[in-house]
């Protein structure tokens, strides 16, 4: 039965901070100014992956090279995701969840930027530069970094309403069992 309240009390802890977080992201909107330590964090992670899936993808060519960075920082997490969900681990796919919204808007400040390229680069070629304007759609950048941007915040809504549902049902849980 402890075991049973200590689950509940993490998840709860869990969801306060996610809250938290998610906060941080929608108040950050396509700025690109840091969110705070925790996202900075995070956001220094999502670069790791970044780089490495223009690595992997770049065997496919230089479009999907371009791609790769962000297809890969958004895949990972959302497969973890798929992962957990599957096996009937909620409040851990939540989390993951949560990450993948939280890396769409973060690929969402990166597409908004491509007509401009203010943003400080490692590499110094910016992705989606050169993605927008191989489609022809660079004018249409900050648009479409604003819906990518939207696509990122239902994202992690729904991972809060994820984590709120498995919280409720743990605390039930717990309560049946005293």
């Amino acid at each position: 039965m402890l075991m049973k309240h200590g689950a509940v009390v993490g998840k709860g802890f869990g969801l306060v901070i996610l809250v938290f977080l998610c906060w941080r992201v929608i108040s950050r909107g396509l700025s690109p100014d840091p969110a705070g330590i925790l996202l900075a964090i995070l956001d220094g992670a999502n670069l790791i992956f970044h780089e490495a899936g223009h690595v992997f993808f770049s065997f496919f060519g230089d479009f999907l090279q371009y791609l790769g960075g962000s297809l890969f920082q958004v895949a990972l997490p959302l497969a973890l995701t798929f992962y957990f969900w599957r096996n009937e681990q909620c409040a851990s796919a939540s989390v993951t969840l949560f990450w993948t919204g939280e890396n769409l808007t973060n690929v969402a400040i990166y597409i908004a930027d491509a007509k401009w390229m203010a943003l400080p680069l490692i590499g110094g070629d910016h992705d989606w530069n050169y993605l927008l304007g191989r489609l022809g759609l660079l004018n249409q950048a900050e648009s479409l970094g604003r819906f990518v941007f939207v696509l990122g915040v239902f994202a992690i809504l729904f991972s809060l309403a994820l984590l709120i549902g498995d919280v409720a049902r743990s605390w039930k849980e717990a309560q049946v069992g005293q």
